[in-house]
């Protein structure tokens, strides 16, 4: 029987990158987001402890399991984080993640999930979230550790392999005529390296974000992006009549073979009348194409067909995946929030 060794590291820059992106570009569920330029952005500017569990043979890894420690989000109106410093254990957030596994597969998964027990601190819980349905091969070892599945979330995405027609076809006739009232304009369409023009970028997308009532990442998260991942991140800029008006910033997933629409930056409210986000998805998924991609990801969402987030990804024809996710409780809190997230659910879905 083969001797494994299984190690928690607090760094990604603990790990030789080369074993580690190998071990992801030869498993069919790795993906950019399992890639160590993705972990070292996030190690690097977030506020999160990394936890990553690894087993190896002979100085080698076989297989991964990311993680991230946070600070455990509890909805505003209890007091638990006020009288009780709470954290989470998270495969991968932002992103996704998931096991990797190259050989030994069922022990390699015993011996992953029986560590994270050993990962430390006030951890109420564990959770893995994915974004592939392969990852369902695993529901039966999870649960076995007392894992249970959650469908409280999803994503959108358009099968490139169809013709542009097509895809454009089953669009809802908003989408569609706001494409054909554009074609009245000068209308162009650039795409750039995130570093080009970074301060416009980002600036549009805190602006989005703010409209939204959301959390920006930091600047310092898309420097990092930059560096990291390079000619892996893409900036499309559309201009209407000579005028600047939304960029998305994409995120090539070449071990998934999508691209990813991962952030909007559309800053000024007074270019919705131009409607940039359907002249930017429609030049992103004819690009996706060009370049080979099987899929257009609008990203994720909440599985809740009353959101307006979700019924506009919705509106693009888009088709719905659920993303595969399982939770554990890792300490004696994890009952009181089990009960405080049950009152929250239902006073707010």
């Amino acid at each position: 029987m083969t001797d494994y060794d299984v190690s928690i590291h607090s760094s990604i820059d603990e790990l030789n990158e080369n074993q580690w992106n190998n071990l992801v570009r030869q498993s069919d569920l790795g993906s950019l987001f399992h890639r160590a330029e993705w972990f070292r952005v996030v190690e690097r500017t977030l506020d999160c402890v990394p936890r990553h569990i690894v087993v190896s043979t002979d100085g080698n890894p076989v297989a991964i399991l990311p993680n991230f420690r946070t600070a455990l989000y509890v909805p505003e109106w209890t007091d638990f984080t006020d009288q009780f410093p709470l954290t989470e254990v998270v495969s991968s957030r932002p992103g996704y993640g998931g096991p990797i596994i190259s050989s030994d597969e069922g022990r390699c998964l015993e011996l992953l999930l029986e560590e994270v027990d050993d990962i430390g601190g006030l951890n109420v819980m564990h959770t893995v979230r994915t974004n592939n349905l392969g990852f369902a091969r695993y529901g039966k070892a999870f649960a076995k550790h007392g894992y249970k599945p959650l469908g409280v979330n999803c994503r959108f995405r358009i099968d490139l392999d169809r013709e542009w027609e097509s895809i454009r076809d089953d669009m809802d006739k908003e989408r569609r005529r706001a494409l054909r009232t554009m074609r009245d304009h000068d209308v162009q369409i650039r795409r750039e390296r995130l570093d080009e023009d970074l301060d416009t970028t980002y600036d549009a997308y805190r602006k989005n974000i703010e409209r939204a009532d959301g959390s920006a990442f930091p600047r310092a998260f898309f420097e990092e992006l930059h560096d990291q991942l390079g000619d892996a991140v893409t900036v499309e800029i559309v201009t209407v009549d000579g005028q600047d008006v939304g960029r998305f910033i994409y995120l090539h997933d070449d071990e998934q073979d999508t691209l990813h629409h991962y952030f909007a930056a559309i800053g000024d409210e007074d270019y919705f009348e131009y409607h940039p986000s359907e002249l930017l998805t429609a030049a992103g998924i004819k690009w996706g194409k060009e370049q080979g991609y099987r899929y257009y990801d609008l990203g994720g969402t909440g599985a809740d067909f009353s959101n307006s987030g979700f019924r506009y990804k919705e509106r693009y024809g888009a088709t719905l995946v659920p993303t595969i996710q399982w939770q554990t409780g890792l300490s004696l809190a994890w009952p009181a929030y089990k009960i405080a997230r049950s009152l929250y659910r239902k006073s707010h879905y």
